[in-house]
């Protein structure tokens, strides 16, 4: 199966600039935000037992939604309402700085068939840099990208796991664990598994300039 889309070997790189490897979905889209208001329009609620979708999307009877039902759900969100997205607060000034000196990549683990409508919305908002969507881990796509260069390399991400997975798989990436949801951060359980802990995008730009 494809790991990317479309292959992450059609990345180019500036050779003479640190990279940013970046996440979407609740680091540059207000992801949370906007899907609990999707969630009410479908009489759904989100009882915020844990980090996860799964178990946590209820019913009015309430009964979780499964793990297809809720699969079945995000696709309906990211078909209607990725376009419409608002983008997490600074985000869009902080890029502009940020690009200045670092290559930005753009990593989202949106399903294939919607990253012409994440481009869009990109676009939209004039976050134009290199984009991909991603399956699973990230580690091994992130691994990828450290290797075209080998340079200073970073990781923002909202996902704990995802964080942990960049970290095994290429401990010379360093990472920010991203968490602008403050009922989020609450449902964070271990916090160790990156190299800083950020709730804004000042926070994000001040590490980025000062470590380049």
């Amino acid at each position: 199966m494809q790991k990317t889309f479309p292959s992450i070997k059609e990345l180019h790189l500036n050779e003479h600039m640190p990279t940013l490897i970046c996440d979407a979905d609740e680091v540059i889209f207000d992801f949370m935000n906007e899907f609990l208001k999707f969630m009410k329009q479908n009489d759904l609620k989100f009882n915020w037992k844990s980090y996860a979708l799964t178990g946590n999307i209820i019913k009015k009877n309430k009964i979780p939604l499964n793990e297809y039902e809720v699969k079945a759900l995000i696709n309906k969100f990211f078909k209607n309402c990725t376009l419409t997205m608002n983008t997490v607060n600074g985000v869009v000034n902080a890029f502009k700085k940020i690009s200045k000196y670092y290559n930005i990549v753009i990593l989202s683990n949106i399903p294939f068939e919607f990253y012409n409508l994440r481009k869009k919305a990109l676009i939209k908002n004039n976050l134009v840099y290199p984009f991909f969507a991603n399956t699973g881990e990230k580690g091994s796509t992130s691994s990828y990208i450290f290797s075209k260069l080998k340079r200073k390399t970073w990781f923002i991400d909202d996902s704990p796991f995802q964080v942990a997975s960049v970290r095994k798989k290429q401990p010379k990436i360093r990472t920010i664990l991203f968490v602008a949801n403050t009922n989020l951060a609450k449902l964070i359980i271990d916090k160790k598994e990156y190299d800083f802990y950020t709730t804004d995008w000042t926070q994000n730009t001040e590490i980025l300039l000062n470590n380049f």
